[in-house]
């Protein structure tokens, strides 16, 4: 239960990271790992992924989120609480609590699946097929035991696997947002339901499996360094490796950008422009891709005439 739970609250973060390994690959002399990070390489403070939007003198907030943190990501850096403590309405992707409603639980499970009398073996190329048949036994699954089971979740499961392993156990952002809005009595709206994220995952790859399959198997291999790279990117309100990433996807997942990036936005755009002409300061805390490149949320809203400045907590 708490892996297919991690799923749903991991989708977006890893679906970021699963496009990076080409772009390393093809740009090695850039080097994008953790060790441009370190040493003098690391940015000095201040800044992180926090921005205040304003226009007609009223004001918004957003934050870049990442899904899943460990132990030594906390505390956020000061701008989080900033923003929060500005704001009097929380603002979330989804309500990740509804987990728990058995009606939601129901409808994960059969999303989850194939469809009837298809099977994974049937679905994929042989040379697809066993490949992930390694791979799955790496991690000590047997392959048989989840041949009714759709390609993106059982690749997000092997990735869930490997991040463990490196210490991503604790809540992320969203959950520690949600946690201080009701302890503090805050209201908090949601952009879109749970069944939506549910539908997105169960969908990734559809129409392309053998491609997606083989792609993301490849991109296993560079997991840990994509993930210190996006969490140093977070931390100091850097963009290189998102941005690279989104110019990837769009341009060679056309149908994956569209229904993780733009799609979402269209709907959530009118809803952020609501949060602010309501004169109410929201903080709108996404998934940190979303907050990046040409049809990223800060793009579209400077496009729309509003200021987008970072906040920077001395």
């Amino acid at each position: 239960m708490k892996r297919i739970i991690l799923i749903v609250s991991l989708f977006l973060f890893i679906t970021a990271n699963l496009f990076s390994a080409a772009i390393r690959e093809e740009r090695k002399q850039k080097e994008y790992s953790a060790k441009n990070f370190t040493g003098s390489s690391v940015p000095a403070r201040p800044g992180s992924s926090v921005w205040k939007v304003t226009k007609g003198g009223n004001t918004l907030y957003l934050g870049g989120s990442v899904h899943i943190l460990r132990e030594i990501d906390f505390p956020l850096p000061a701008e989080y609480d900033y923003a929060f403590f500005e704001s009097e309405v929380q603002v979330l992707e989804a309500d990740t609590e509804q987990m728990e409603n058995p009606e939601i639980m129901q409808y994960m499970f059969s999303q989850m699946m194939l469809p009837e009398g298809v099977l994974l073996h049937s679905l994929l190329e042989p040379e697809v097929y066993d490949h992930l048949t390694e791979v799955c036994s790496k991690y000590e699954i047997p392959i048989y035991s989840v041949e009714k089971i759709k390609p993106s979740i059982l690749l997000t499961m092997l990735t869930i696997q490997q991040i463990e392993k490196l210490g991503f156990k604790e809540k992320g952002i969203d959950d520690y947002f949600l946690i201080k809005a009701k302890t503090d009595y805050k209201p908090v709206l949601f952009l879109e339901s749970l069944q939506t994220q549910i539908d997105m995952l169960a969908s990734m790859g559809e129409g392309y499996e053998n491609e997606y399959v083989s792609y993301s198997l490849m991109d296993l291999e560079h997991t840990e360094n994509a993930l210190e790279t996006m969490l140093l990117e977070w931390r100091y309100g850097l963009s290189s490796l998102n941005e690279e990433t989104l110019i990837e996807m769009k341009a060679d997942w056309p149908e994956l950008y569209k229904k993780i990036i733009t799609d979402r936005h269209d709907a959530w755009m009118p809803q952020i422009e609501n949060f602010i002409a309501s004169g109410k300061i929201h903080f709108v805390v996404t998934g940190l891709l979303h907050m990046h490149g040409p049809d990223g949320l800060r793009q579209r809203l400077k496009n729309s005439g509003y200021t987008v400045e970072q906040v920077i907590v001395k």
